[in-house]
């Protein structure tokens, strides 16, 4: 999303994002990155809701946290008014971005779908879905899909006649993204790990979650004797770190860490290992093989397509056989 904004704004745009976060005291902050054209940033509130690692979970863990909606939707309503007439409106999630909070825009609507939005909106009734996505085609929105895959799901879950609309008024386009130069910082955390000259080092990315399936490349790694670094947080970590002990994995925990760092760990390793159960279009595999990173993948959204035009990206099944076996072939 970032990276789409400053994209717009060195194209000459004006942009305005409005985010989570912060309080309506506070002053727009003007991006300093973007030439051309103009960035600045809105605080909506709400930030006891959204963050990392994302509403839906930090409402889980803690329900309270839903109350945060409401002054966040009143927030996005007040900055709207603020920032004026629009000639576009982008709404980055389909719920609750697209609809309800944007739907009011007098402008031309783009509802971007990231994929959890997606799930989220395939889980409701099927009357409030349906609606949802009429309301957003009646008023003329385009929809933009990060993977091909979430784009089947939604239509999948709707009418036909309203799927074949979905259909018409949208496309799939990966969000762009910038990668920061890292090669320095790789090289310095590799020498770090003090590895044997020629030794393989894979690597994890992502939240610990049961999803994400990181035991498996925890035991793959174990039997492949490829030592494995893991960043992220999440309630699984605990009993993965127990899991690496008990099978005798030589694994580094680092939990959650700035952009840049994670970027720098996956640039250092041999191979990028992603075990996830359901992803659309994971960003973390795209990063890997934007830095040259091998990828080692579970069949999974967009990843099975992106594998067959992408000789980096290596599909394995999903099982820490089939991934040690893949390990040891590096």
């Amino acid at each position: 999303m970032r990276a789409g904004a400053r994209a717009l704004a060195r194209a000459g745009s004006e942009v305005h994002v409005i985010a989570p976060g912060g309080s309506l005291l506070d002053a727009p902050r003007r991006d300093a990155s973007p030439t051309g054209g103009e960035l600045w940033v809105h605080s909506a509130g709400g930030g006891a809701l959204f963050g990392w690692p994302g509403a839906a979970a930090r409402a889980r863990e803690r329900p309270l946290r839903l109350l945060a909606a409401l002054p966040f939707a009143a927030g996005v309503a007040a900055r709207r008014a603020s920032i004026g007439a629009v000639d576009r409106a982008i709404a980055h999630w389909i719920v609750p971005s697209g609809f309800p909070l944007l739907d009011a825009v007098r402008a031309p609507l783009e509802v971007v779908g990231h994929g959890a939005d997606v799930r989220l909106l395939c889980a409701l009734p099927a009357p409030v879905r349906a609606r949802i996505v009429r309301r957003l085609l009646d008023r003329d929105a385009r929809f933009t899909f990060a993977a091909q895959a979430s784009l089947d799901a939604l239509a999948r879950a709707l009418p036909s006649p309203l799927a074949s609309r979905l259909a018409a008024a949208a496309i799939v386009e990966p969000p762009a993204i910038e990668l920061p130069p890292v090669t320095e910082r790789a090289r310095a955390l590799r020498a770090s790990l003090g590895l044997p000259p020629g030794e393989r080092l894979a690597v994890v990315v992502g939240r610990l979650v049961a999803g994400k399936r990181v035991e498996l490349a925890i035991e793959a790694a174990a039997a492949a004797g490829v030592p494995i670094v893991v960043v992220g947080g999440g309630p699984e970590g605990q009993r993965l770190e127990a899991l690496a002990r008990s099978v005798g994995c030589r694994a580094r925990f680092l939990g959650v860490v700035p952009r840049d760092e994670a970027l720098a760990w996956i640039a250092c390793a041999d191979v990028l290992v992603h075990a996830s159960a359901a992803e659309a279009a994971p960003t973390v595999v795209r990063e890997a093989r934007a830095l040259g990173v091998p990828v080692l993948a579970c069949p999974s959204g967009d990843v099975v397509a992106w594998s067959a035009r992408d000789p980096g990206i290596t599909l394995v099944r999903p099982s820490a056989e089939g991934l040690s076996a893949a390990l040891r072939r590096l």
